[in-house]
């Protein structure tokens, strides 16, 4: 239980400061953008995939802190149409179990996608760059969401039993 709690508290020491940075960069590269077309009248060419690029990675990291504290966006009209708490957590315990069902679909999917741009060497059109990190985002974000998810169901389970 050590070595997961361990765990945890590095992926999120990760995954935040990574995607931290990655917010920085994009930030500055957009400003340059914006910078060097509207004062110095230059166009950076391929320069705006980058950005883009940046971003994809940025949120398919976030999601896994997001998932992590069970923070994603969510609908409560059902939940407030139920009277106790016992069965609001069930219904959030069903939302769980159905996003972890749809998560162990989802990233074997990804996985097949990141290493067919491995094999096909795949580079971005303007810049050349590698887009298999790209789409090893998706696999490492939709990897995380699965694992925090089913953990989240365990946590759900446990509040349903104290109940």
């Amino acid at each position: 239980m050590k070595f997961l709690k361990l765990l945890d508290k590095w992926i999120t020491f990760i995954v935040g400061n990574l995607s931290g940075i990655l917010m920085m960069i994009m930030m500055l590269m957009i400003n340059v953008t914006i910078f060097s077309r509207y004062v110095f009248n230059i166009n950076l060419q391929g320069y705006e995939e980058l950005p883009t690029m940046l971003f994809i990675v940025f949120v398919w990291l976030a999601v896994i802190l997001v998932v992590r504290d069970d923070n994603m966006l969510k609908v409560d009209f059902f939940q407030n149409l139920c009277k106790t708490a016992r069965a609001k957590e069930i219904l959030h315990l069903i939302s769980l179990i159905i996003s972890v069902v749809i998560c162990v679909l989802f990233t074997p999917l990804t996985f097949k996608l990141t290493m067919t741009h491995v094999e096909r060497g795949t580079v971005s059109a303007a810049v050349g760059f590698s887009m298999w990190w790209v789409y090893g985002s998706l696999f490492a974000g939709s990897l995380g969401m699965t694992v925090y998810y089913v953990v989240n169901v365990f946590k759900s389970m446990r509040r349903l039993s104290e109940l």
